[in-house]
């Protein structure tokens, strides 16, 4: 379920995330020569990953806009895990600095959120939770 899967740091959930998502990409190279034709050619060439989420704003969070302050300052590269928790599921997971961080609070009635964005560095490694 949907609901289930967030972003980990190391061992620890995000608290209160409301969108978490994790991004793959191949970069592709152009080997086009003249013995081509009327065609280009691509080939696979670096491959990179980044994470991103949106949580709710709570000062007391095990893990939260704070710590994420904290290593984002301190610049520092975190453990990213992709993962529902669930025995047996699929878990993501990689070194990442943090690119983005914002605080946001819109209108009267609404929560206070934040979002974060991170990039990978090094693989990203698939492993059984």
């Amino acid at each position: 379920m949907a609901k289930n899967m967030a972003i980990y740091i190391g061992a620890v959930k995000i608290t209160c995330q409301t969108n978490a998502s994790i991004s793959m990409e191949t970069a592709m190279f152009n080997t086009t020569c003249k013995d081509s034709g009327a065609w280009g050619e691509q080939r696979p060439g670096t491959k990179s990953w980044s994470a991103s989420g949106e949580a709710n704003l709570a000062f007391d969070a095990t893990y939260g806009f704070s710590q994420l302050f904290d290593a984002w300052t301190a610049g520092t590269a975190v453990t990213v895990v992709f993962q529902t928790g669930v025995t047996g599921d699929k878990k993501y997971s990689g070194s990442a600095y943090i690119t983005s961080l914002e605080l946001t609070s819109d209108g009267n009635d609404t929560a206070v959120t934040f979002s974060f964005e991170l990039q990978g560095v090094g693989p990203l490694v698939e492993a059984t939770v």
